[in-house]
């Protein structure tokens, strides 16, 4: 059966195609079905969820692979298909959004949810939505393992057990510092607030002092710009979300750790647009409505639990 990701690029798809697609469109579309099997048998599974509605005879999709012409099939068809992706794979979007390793962690938070604590060794753990940990302590170290999402710590100071957090793609040791951890997709990103730690991945290792930023993943660790400590802490406490010069599909991965639904965009389509912007995390709905008024995008609504961001055609 298609995996979760497939599943999702077929919805992708079907509904970028109902939205006055060019021949470009339509060829990109008829490319990737040819990719894999995989790719036309989730095509037909959302497609056979759709029957019931009878919404198909003009869906994209279903003309694609017929090798009949299609033509736009409106509204309603449009707003039954995100619906019927909805219904198809609620499971599927349940353990994409929140898989097990983040239902089984230590300590985790939910969709919009913040979470301070204070941990057994006197370390402060600040959680935003979404982020989950599991934590190891015992007599020689003390190990935080990041599952999802973004943390703030305040490292208690202790010389006999050193303090790491560890990624997917390395781990980052301080003995007693204030620093932000955030989960990427396939990447860490590192901000230090006050003294340094250490990064490592498999063959690097960098010293990254107060006011710095690094991304790092499998294959380097790479400065990034410079960041005010003060400004991040009050970032924290008023929960926004502080974008300088970032990609939009990066901003939109983060909003989804505070948005109740589900986000769809074309990550390639959005490559070239950058985000500079302060954003209200606890009200994800107009965090979206304000970066549509400044960025050629549109916000389109198909039920309150499904959102698609695109390119704003243009005027011209």
């Amino acid at each position: 059966s298609p995996s979760l990701k497939v599943m999702r690029q077929a919805a992708v798809w079907l509904v970028r195609l109902d939205d006055q697609p060019g021949a470009a469109d339509h060829r990109a579309f008829n490319d990737w079905l040819a990719l894999a099997p995989e790719h036309r048998e989730a095509v037909k599974r959302l497609q056979g969820s759709l029957a019931p509605l009878h919404e198909l005879p003009k869906a994209p999709a279903r003309a694609a692979l017929s090798g009949i012409s299609y033509q736009p099939s409106g509204t309603k068809a449009l707003k039954a298909l995100a619906l019927a992706a909805i219904v198809l794979v609620p499971g599927a979007l349940a353990l994409q959004q929140f898989p097990l390793a983040y239902l089984m962690a230590d300590i985790r938070t939910g969709t919009g949810q913040w979470s301070t604590q204070q941990l057994p060794d006197g370390t402060w753990l600040s959680l935003d939505g979404r982020s989950a940990v599991d934590i190891t302590f015992d007599q020689q170290n003390r190990t935080l393992h990041l599952i999802s999402g973004e943390i703030l710590l305040d490292v208690a100071k202790d010389a006999r057990r050193p303090f790491r957090v560890v990624t997917d793609q390395g781990s980052i040791r301080a003995l007693g510092t204030r620093f932000v951890v955030e989960r990427l997709d396939g990447a860490t990103r590192l901000a230090m607030i006050e003294s340094s730690t250490e990064v490592k991945n498999i063959d690097q290792h960098l010293t990254v002092h107060a006011g710095q930023q690094v991304r790092f993943d499998a294959s380097g660790i790479y400065p990034q710009p410079a960041v005010n400590g003060s400004e991040i802490e009050s970032a924290w406490k008023q929960h926004l979300l502080i974008i300088k010069d970032q990609p939009l599909a990066q901003v939109l991965e983060q909003l989804t750790r505070y948005h109740t639904g589900y986000l769809i965009f074309d990550r390639s389509q959005l490559a070239d647009i950058k985000v500079t912007a302060v954003l209200p995390a606890d009200d994800s709905p107009r965090a979206l409505r304000l970066l549509a008024r400044s960025l050629p995008i549109k916000i389109t609504a198909f039920t309150p639990w499904m959102t698609r961001i695109s390119v704003q055609p243009s005027s011209k």
